[in-house]
């Protein structure tokens, strides 16, 4: 299980202070890793207090020493070389042998010392080697991101752009990649909700969320409402966030939770509704076939609502990529769709786009500011040559099935 191994390398590797803070948490047990693996795949209350307390105390930590946070992706911090290591021995032969040739490193000790050192290096290992990820991977990786932040990362789009579409409207509902099940519930207040993620941790806190709410546990829910809310602050985010007791004012429908992959859903044709499926399409292996499994499980009329970060979204990842020599794309995002490309996805799969709304502007001259700040001049050179201006990175868009 990877979180345990996880924690394992990470209460061995952390400061000693620190470490005690985190003990204090719980009640020790003989494996202090494997008593925190357990709480994230938990779904009672006593894990979501649990959570509270964690992402509070991670929170802090990567505030004031950010060297011993638990961050993915950083290559000044304590957990880089778990990641080396991870993909040293996911790699394959074939790319274990071209990282040999390039570095002359045959462990993943040596390598990550390299890594460490020369920014040109990572990007190389980023774009050969971090960009061949397989399905499982990326689902192993994300339970290890998904200690980071207690959310998803999409309730801002959600509650602004997704929900009042979806109180307009009523039928079943397929939440896909519901993450930790904010918007599920909300959307449960509405109708029969079905939410789908492959991240086990997630489900396990969403499944918790969701028996809080039927429970009418408000004090608790608050706390979480406003862990969420301060993690979206930290990304700088700001949306009107409602409060628990005015949030699920309503009874709610029962929520059906399931683990799986979007491209392949245990569920009959013409299923559902309606899709929400929001900051997840790039993160999918394979977006065609999703989006052929979505047309599959929609009745005829039925909608699927996404975000998606666009082509100028991918540039700027890109610069930050480059800048700061991340070994796996940033956020592991596989894909980036404008929204001609989307029209193309959705099309091929019979689908016609009902509404499209771009959002989050940026301009050309600030990308370039940043992009000067890279060790790759390709990249400013890219910049100049697009059509940028002022565009979106993000985009919201309905689909319609045919």
């Amino acid at each position: 299980m990877i979180i345990r191994d996880f924690f394992q390398f990470y209460f061995q590797a952390v400061e000693p202070g620190i470490l005690e803070l985190y003990r204090s948490l719980i009640v020790p047990g003989s494996d202090l890793a494997a008593d925190y693996a357990g709480l994230f795949i938990r779904d009672d209350r006593e894990s979501l207090v649990f959570l509270v307390q964690f992402y509070a105390l991670s929170r802090r930590i990567s505030h004031n020493q950010p060297e011993m946070a638990i961050l993915f992706n950083v290559t000044g911090n304590i957990c880089f070389p778990f990641f080396v290591d991870y993909i040293w021995k996911a790699m394959g032969s074939e790319n274990r042998a071209r990282v040999e040739k390039m570095t002359g490193c045959c462990d993943s000790g040596g390598l990550t010392v390299m890594l460490k050192g020369d920014v040109r290096l990572r990007n190389w290992f980023r774009k050969v080697i971090g960009s061949s990820l397989t399905q499982n991977d990326l689902f192993i990786l994300n339970e290890v991101i998904s200690l980071q932040n207690f959310s998803s990362g999409g309730e801002y789009s959600f509650l602004k752009y997704a929900y009042p579409e979806l109180k307009q409207r009523k039928g079943r509902v397929l939440d896909a990649g519901c993450g930790s099940g904010f918007a599920a519930l909300l959307i449960s207040q509405l109708s029969s909700v079905t939410a789908v993620d492959s991240c086990p941790p997630r489900l396990a806190r969403a499944r918790a969320m969701h028996r809080l709410v039927k429970e009418g546990d408000t004090s608790m829910l608050t706390n979480l409402l406003n862990l969420i809310q301060a993690e979206l602050g930290d990304i700088s985010v700001h949306c009107d966030f409602p409060s628990a007791p005015g949030l699920f004012a309503s009874d709610i429908h029962d929520i059906s939770f399931a683990a799986g992959s979007l491209d392949c859903l245990p569920y009959p044709a013409g299923s559902f509704d309606y899709i929400n499926c929001l900051d997840v399409l790039e993160h999918t292996y394979n977006p065609e076939q999703v989006a052929a499994e979505f047309s599959r499980l929609l009745r005829k009329g039925g909608m699927v609502l996404v975000t998606t970060p666009t082509a100028c979204g991918e540039l700027e990842q890109k610069v930050h990529e480059s800048i700061e020599g991340t070994l796996f794309p940033a956020m592991l995002h596989l894909h980036h769709f404008d929204r001609r490309a989307l029209n193309v996805l959705f099309s091929q799969a019979g689908f016609r786009e009902y509404r499209a709304l771009p959002f989050d502007y940026i301009d050309r001259d600030s990308l370039l500011e940043v992009a000067r700040r890279s060790p790759e001049p390709e990249i400013i050179a890219e910049i100049e040559e697009s059509s940028i201006s002022r565009d979106a990175k993000q985009i919201f868009a309905i689909y319609e099935r045919i």
